[in-house]
């Protein structure tokens, strides 16, 4: 089968490699589409520990069962989690998958664990975490299930936003994927801080109640529910300038490990900061909120390239400095 195939930093190429062989408890799918998500940009500088060569990426994907097995029949239209527990601790037993202490990601590989993702024309999927895509919706569309996800998991992390002042900085896939979820909870304001002009116009047409550019948002907006999702040193300290006494920051971002934080405005505002990742059971959801249309990601999709065009796909993603695209599907 063809197959992006990531063998060092900032290299990635079609190569042909053998047919993946399902185990007893995997079904094999056919891909369709496949997100590139921003961690496998990152992954592709070589510089995340998460993205040890050689490794097929791709974690958010959707496609067809190549073959009948595990209750599934062959041909029918699904998708699937990128978080894969070890379905025996108690964080999976209470839905906490993404806690799981011995759970693996598609296309991740990391000193502990390797598990090949879905750039390929197959990928197998344990049967668990497979799920059928409701009828009439197209497979681009379940491809965005996994990121949209994790907007509505850390939209929960947040707690309850209903008639409250939100502040999201970042509108990234995952920024615009929590705008998306935490407008379902009718907050009485939405505000994003984004530096770049598409993402800006597409935060106002998600419903967005005012963009800021990051140099001029000098005055305090006194949030009450702050997520920052870019993760660099500069947006956690503005998430903790602009949250109010007593508010919550959410941190989603995560490209720089250790930024700094001013304790001292943490703790003489009383502000909580909460991490969250992945998801833990939201994916479900998404699938329900898509199928009644009252999430609609479609005009998140940017792109859509074939599975040769990948290389540069990667490659201008990473160079470009006024984003472009927000996601990129490639398909099979």
């Amino acid at each position: 089968m063809r197959a992006l195939v990531y063998t060092g930093a900032f290299q990635i190429g079609v190569q042909h490699v053998p047919d993946p062989r399902p185990l007893p408890h995997e079904v094999l799918v056919r891909v369709d589409s496949v997100g590139i998500c921003g961690s496998d940009v990152h992954g592709y500088t070589g510089t995340t520990g998460r993205r040890l060569p050689p490794l097929i990426m791709g974690h958010e994907a959707a496609g067809r069962v190549a073959k009948s097995s595990n209750g599934f029949e062959a041909g029918e239209e699904v998708c699937f989690d990128s978080t894969v527990g070890c379905n025996m601790c108690s964080e999976c037993a209470s839905g906490r998958v993404n806690r799981c202490s011995e759970r693996t990601v598609f296309g991740v590989s990391t000193p502990r664990f390797r598990r090949d993702g879905a750039m390929a024309d197959f990928v197998c999927v344990p049967a668990h975490v497979l799920k059928r895509v409701p009828e009439g919706l197209p497979l681009n569309i379940a491809a965005m299930f996994e990121p949209l996800s994790v907007g509505l998991h850390a939209a929960r992390r947040g707690g309850n936003a209903q008639n409250a002042r939100v502040l999201i900085i970042g509108a990234g896939m995952i920024g615009l994927s929590i705008l998306l979820s935490v407008r379902l909870q009718e907050p009485n304001e939405i505000i994003v801080i984004e530096p770049h002009e598409n993402r800006k116009n597409m935060a106002r047409q998600l419903g967005a109640d005012r963009v800021l550019d990051p140099e001029k948002s000098t005055q305090t907006i006194d949030a009450d529910l702050t997520f920052e999702a870019v993760g660099a040193a500069s947006t956690v300290a503005k998430a903790i300038h602009h949250t109010r006494t007593g508010g919550c920051i959410v941190l989603v971002g995560n490209t720089s490990q250790h930024p700094p934080v001013d304790v001292q405005r943490v703790v003489a505002k009383e502000l909580t900061l909460t991490g969250t990742y992945a998801n833990a059971g939201e994916y479900d959801e998404i699938i329900d909120l898509v199928s009644r249309k009252k999430l609609d990601p479609s005009p998140l999709i940017s792109a859509t390239l074939p599975l040769e065009d990948g290389p540069e796909a990667f490659a201008q993603l990473h160079r470009q400095a006024e984003p472009e695209w927000i996601k990129v599907l490639l398909r099979t």
